[in-house]
C-alpha cells in the first residue's frame, strides 16, 4: 500500500520551497510598503522553522548528529552564500569605481573601520564580564565589517530610490564588499596575540614579536594580497572572456546571466 514519505529531505524541500513561494507572493508588500528585507524574514522564517519552535528543519540531523560536522556545514554554507554576494556587490558598481573613489573607499576602510573596530570592542568589553581585552578586541572584529547581504535593505528598492542618493548607494556598496576581506586584520591581529601572549604566554611561546610576524607574513601576506591578486586576475580573464564571448555571440543570454554567480562559486 503507498505510504508517504516523511523523510528529512522531503521536509526540507516542503518546507523551503512553501516559505520562498509565500513570500514571493507578497514580497512587494513586505519589502516596498512594510520596508522589511529579506535577510531579516528568512532569519524570523529561520527561527519558526528551527528546532526551538515548529522542529521542521532539523540540522543536527543532516549532519549525522556530529556538532562538528555541522559547524563545518554552517561555514561552507555562510561563505558561499558570502562570496556569492561579494562578486554581486563588485558587478553593481560602475566601470572603474574603485579608481574614482579611492580617496572615500581609503577613509572609511582605513581610520573608519579602526575606529568601529575600536569602538566595538570597548563597548564588548565594557558590557561583558570577566571578558579580557584581547578577547574583546576579537569580537570586536567580527562585527565591524558592513555585511553585504545585509546592507542591500538600504542600497535596493524603493526606500533606497526614494530616500538614498544613488551616490551614497553605491559607496556603501563598495564598501560593504571591501571591507570584509579588510576585517581580517584586525581578527587575527587579535587571535594572535591571544595565542601568543594571552595568559601572560601559557598559550603558545614566541611572544608578540611572533605573533606580529604572523600577523604580516599570513594575514596581510597571503590571506589579503595574494587574494587581491586572484581576485583581480581572474576577475579581469573572466570579463575578457565574457566581452570576447559575447561579441563572438558564443554564450546565450541564460549563461550569461547566471555567469557572475558561478564566478563566485568557482572562486
Amino acid at each position: 500500500m503507498p505510504t508517504l514519505a516523511v523523510t528529512n529531505f522531503n521536509i526540507v524541500c516542503a518546507t523551503l520551497g512553501g516559505f520562498i513561494t509565500l513570500f514571493g507572493l507578497v514580497s512587494y508588500l513586505l519589502k516596498e510598503r512594510f520596508y522589511l528585507s529579506e535577510a531579516l524574514i528568512s532569519l524570523i522564517a529561520g527561527v519558526v522553522f528551527s528546532p526551538h519552535a515548529t522542529n521542521f528543519v532539523k540540522p543536527l540531523n543532516y549532519a549525522n548528529g556530529s556538532e562538528e560536522d555541522l559547524a563545518s556545514i554552517t561555514l561552507y554554507f555562510s561563505r558561499l552564500v558570502l562570496g556569492v554576494q561579494l562578486v554581486l556587490a563588485g558587478v553593481q558598481l560602475p566601470s572603474k569605481y574603485l579608481q574614482k573613489e579611492w580617496k572615500s573607499l581609503s577613509l572609511l576602510l582605513g581610520p573608519g573601520m579602526t575606529a568601529m573596530w575600536i569602538t566595538s570592542s570597548l563597548l564588548v568589553w565594557a558590557m561583558v564580564p570577566d571578558l579580557s581585552f584581547l578577547h574583546s578586541l576579537a569580537v570586536g572584529a567580527c562585527v565591524t565589517p558592513t555585511d553585504p547581504v545585509l546592507s542591500n535593505s538600504i542600497v535596493k528598492g524603493k526606500f533606497a530610490d526614494k530616500n538614498i542618493p544613488k551616490d551614497l548607494q553605491k559607496i556603501i556598496i563598495a564598501e560593504s564588499g571591501a571591507n570584509d576581506g579588510l576585517g581580517y586584520p584586525f581578527l587575527f591581529i587579535a587571535l594572535y596575540l591571544i595565542k601568543y601572549i594571552g595568559d601572560g604566554g601559557a598559550g603558545q611561546s614566541g611572544g608578540a614579536g611572533l605573533a606580529i610576524g604572523y600577523w604580516f607574513g599570513e594575514t596581510w601576506g597571503y590571506t589579503i594580497i595574494l587574494g587581491v591578486i586572484y581576485g583581480a586576475v581572474v576577475g579581469w580573464t573572466a570579463k575578457e572572456l565574457l566581452h570576447w564571448a559575447h561579441e563572438k555571440k558564443y554564450v546565450d543570454r541564460e549563461s550569461f546571466l547566471v555567469f557572475a554567480i558561478a564566478l563566485a562559486a568557482s572562486l
